[in-house]
C-alpha cells in the first residue's frame, strides 16, 4: 500500500505548520500533500485530487470545516475526517460526529499524544477500507502463468470477451468467459488469480459501456469490491457471468440513453479532452454553462462515479493502452493522459490496474 495521503486545512499559520513540520507523518505511512487556509481552497484541491485523510478546523472564512465535508459528499469524495475544535464547539464536533459526518476530533490545543492516537486508529481504518478495494495480490509465478497463457490462447485475453460484448454477440462473450474459467479451475488457478481475471475484464466492461452508451445501468457494483467480497468461486462466477449479461443488455440498445444532454455532453467532451493537463471540473461546468456543484451532483447521479475517478479511469485506459509499447517511458504516457506529476501518476495507475505502470509495461511485453 502507497502512503496514505494527508490534507491539512486551517486558518491558522501556526496550527498549519506545526501540523505539517512537527507530526512524524511518516512513521504512520503518511504524507501531507496540501495544505489550504479554507474550505473554498480545501474543496477545489480536492475536486482534482484523492485524499485520504482530512484534517480540518471547524471554524474557518468563506467554508468551515463541515460545510466543507457536506459538498465533498455531495461530490461523490469520502475521504476520511479528522475535525480541530475549540471548547466552545466542542457539542458541535461531538454531533457531527454521531451523525456520522466526521471520524473524530480533536480539541485545541492540540495534544500531539491524544493526536497519536487519532491517527493511528484512523490509519486502521482508512487501511482495512482500502484492502476491500485493492486488486488481489499475486505473486511473479503467477503473474507470468496468467499471462503466458493467455498468450498462448489457453484462457482468453479479456479484451477478447470486452470485444465481443462492443459486438453484441452474447454467445461468443459467454462462451470465451465459460472456456477460460473451466481452463482456470482445471487447472488449479489460485482464488487471487481467478478474481484478477475478473476484476480486470469487469474493469474493461464497465469501460466499454460507459464510453459507448453512457449507460449507469450497468454500474452495479464496484468490480474490485464485488469480487472481493465473494468468498467462494461459484460467487464470483455468477458475478462475472451477471456482469456479461447486463453490459450485452445495455449495449444492444441501438441508441445512447440513461443520461441527460448535460451529461452526455460532459462525458462526450473528456473522452475528446481527457489528455489535456487542465480538466477542473469548474472550467467544464462554465463551459457547459453550469455550477461546479450542480454538474459534480448530475455526472455523480447519473453515471454512478464521480468526476475525478470517471476522469482519472479514463486516462488509465488510455495509458494502458500506451504502456504496450515498451519505448515509452512512464513519464511520457504520464504527460500523454493528462497528468502533470507522474508519481501522482503512478499512485492513481496503481489504484486502477494493480499494478505500477512499469510493472504493467512488463507484463504486457510478455503477453504479446
Amino acid at each position: 500500500m502507497s502512503n496514505i495521503s494527508v490534507y491539512i486545512i486551517d486558518d491558522e499559520d501556526i496550527v498549519r505548520d506545526g501540523l505539517t513540520q512537527y507530526v512524524p507523518w511518516y512513521d504512520y505511512g503518511m504524507e501531507v500533500v496540501g495544505t489550504a487556509k479554507n474550505g473554498v481552497e480545501a474543496y477545489d484541491f480536492m475536486c482534482k485530487h484523492e485524499v485520504d485523510l482530512v484534517i480540518s478546523d471547524i471554524y474557518m472564512p468563506r467554508m468551515d470545516g463541515l460545510e466543507l465535508v457536506e459538498k465533498l459528499k455531495e461530490a461523490g469524495k469520502s475521504p476520511v475526517v479528522i475535525l480541530i475544535s475549540g471548547h466552545s464547539d466542542f457539542e458541535y464536533a461531538k454531533r457531527a460526529i454521531k451523525s456520522k459526518i466526521v471520524f473524530e476530533y480533536i480539541l485545541k490545543p492540540i495534544s500531539f499524544e491524544e493526536l497519536d492516537k487519532v491517527l493511528a486508529a484512523a490509519k486502521a481504518k482508512i487501511v482495512n477500507e482500502e484492502s476491500k478495494s485493492e486488486f488481489p495480490i499475486l505473486t511473479k509465478v503467477e503473474w507470468e502463468k496468467l499471462a503466458m497463457d493467455e498468450k498462448a490462447d489457453k484462457i482468453s485475453k479479456q479484451s477478447a470477451i470486452i470485444n465481443e460484448i462492443n459486438l453484441c454477440d452474447l454467445d461468443h462473450a459467454l462462451r470465451l468467459f465459460h472456456e477460460s474459467w473451466d481452463f482456470m479451475i482445471k487447472n488449479s488457478y489460485s482464488k487471487n488469480m481467478i478474481s484478477r481475471y475478473c476484476i480486470e475484464m469487469g474493469i474493461g466492461i464497465i469501460e466499454l459501456v460507459l464510453q459507448e452508451r453512457n449507460s449507469r445501468e450497468i454500474l452495479l457494483e464496484d468490480p474490485i469490491l464485488a469480487v472481493n467480497s465473494k468468498s467462494e468461486l461459484a460467487d464470483i462466477h455468477d458475478y462475472a457471468e451477471n456482469l456479461i449479461n447486463t453490459s450485452y443488455k445495455v449495449m444492444s440498445h441501438k441508441e445512447r440513453m440513461d443520461v441527460s444532454p448535460l451529461i452526455s455532453a460532459a462525458l462526450e467532451y473528456l473522452n475528446e479532452n481527457y489528455a489535456n493537463h487542465d480538466q477542473a471540473l469548474n472550467l467544464l461546468a462554465d463551459r457547459l454553462n453550469v455550477s461546479p456543484n450542480y454538474l459534480c451532483l448530475k455526472f455523480k447521479e447519473e453515471t454512478g462515479i464521480n468526476y475525478t475517478k470517471y476522469l482519472n479511469s479514463l486516462r488509465v485506459k488510455h495509458a494502458k493502452e500506451l504502456l504496450r509499447d515498451v519505448r515509452l517511458k512512464v513519464y511520457m504516457v504520464s504527460d500523454r493522459v493528462g497528468f502533470d506529476d507522474t508519481r501522482y501518476f503512478s499512485r492513481i495507475f496503481r489504484t486502477y490496474t494493480g499494478y505500477t505502470p512499469t510493472e504493467y509495461q512488463k507484463k504486457e511485453s510478455i503477453r504479446s
